[in-house]
């Protein structure tokens, strides 16, 4: 069983991904994914956590890219894709990463950028994106989350900000 932490769109509040590791301190985490936009946050979190965080470029990535655009990341028997998905066109788009990322094998698939939490199940995989703990556009209050990976499924859970303040 593998446990993997999910984070996008923080946007230099780090005050946020200090609120989320402290909430998630006491749970097995086995590592990290921060889907774009900050950079410097990925590398904040590293700093501030001994599992292994995996990151990727978002649309406001620009000072300092030094994040690949996207990444194929091993877990068990399959494969994380993640992008942080503004270099896709709105139309279609999730169906669009589900697309790219199963046809390199991945089953799971992370992206960012709308800032919109939600998970999607298609082609024997599952597309997630976090939504934005610190600035959220759906109304949520904000949110990250972990998706759980246990004999070839994935369980997926979204944490509410307001339910670790």
């Amino acid at each position: 069983m593998k446990r993997i932490g999910i984070l996008s769109d923080t946007h230099g509040y780090l005050e946020d991904i200090d609120l989320v590791l402290a909430a998630t301190a006491d749970q097995d985490i086995d590592m990290w994914l921060h889907a774009g936009d900050f950079g410097d946050d990925a590398r904040y979190m590293q700093g501030h956590t001994d599992i292994p965080v995996y990151a990727v470029r978002g649309n406001n990535d620009r000072v300092q890219p030094l994040e690949p655009r996207e990444q194929l990341i091993p877990l068990e028997d399959t494969y994380i894709y993640m992008t942080h998905g503004h270099e896709v066109s709105y139309y279609n788009r999730i169906q669009k990463l589900i697309e790219l990322g199963t046809d390199m094998g991945a089953r799971l698939i992370v992206s960012g950028h709308s800032h919109h939490h939600g998970e999607v199940r298609a082609r024997d995989a599952v597309f997630v994106n976090p939504g934005s703990i610190s600035l959220a556009r759906d109304r949520s209050g904000g949110t990250f989350a972990i998706v759980t990976y246990d004999n070839g499924q994935f369980d997926v859970e979204f944490v509410y900000k307001q339910d670790i303040v």
